[in-house]
């Protein structure tokens, strides 16, 4: 009677082991789902840095290529995303990013390389600044992007403390 007891705790146990580490297990579907804009007047511009060297932070990766994108982007393209900024995608700070696993599902092979989504899926993917800028600043007027080209943020104004 105790070994039957004790194997069912094993098979509950190992059971919720599973589960547990299975939630775990983001598919490329749900990862990439993570890196969509929330706002469907703007895009997400993710800058993703080599996967050969081991960063902490995004501000490691920012010193490491000693390079402010924002400086090689124009008004018009920094207008159409959502945080008026690119981001650096470092593995752990998005759902299903827990390591460079994007690099090889969004098939990346020069860096930096930039990824653009839009509010449903990847729509650009190059490691040509230039071409990211001309892509951003083709985008349609939204209405967002109409109010902030009203409000005339500076972007390349540096940020005073």
């Amino acid at each position: 009677m105790r070994v039957v007891i004790y194997l069912r705790m094993l098979v509950i146990g190992l059971l919720l082991l599973s589960v547990i580490t299975g939630c775990k297990n983001t598919t490329e579907e749900e990862m990439l789902e993570h890196l969509v804009s929330s706002h469907s007047d703007f895009y997400m511009l993710y800058a993703v840095p080599e996967k050969d060297k081991e960063y902490l932070e995004w501000q490691e990766i920012q010193d490491y290529y000693n390079v402010n994108f924002n400086q090689l982007l124009s008004k018009d393209s920094l207008d159409t995303l959502l945080y008026g900024t690119y981001i650096w995608l470092v593995p752990g700070e998005y759902p299903g990013t827990e390591s460079y696993t994007y690099i090889e599902t969004l098939e990346l092979n020069e860096f930096p390389a930039f990824v653009i989504f839009d509010s449903e899926q990847l729509v650009l993917k190059s490691s040509n600044i230039e071409e990211v800028d001309e892509f951003l600043s083709k985008r349609e007027l939204t209405p967002g992007i109409k109010l902030r080209k009203e409000q005339q943020i500076d972007y390349h104004r540096p940020k005073t403390e």
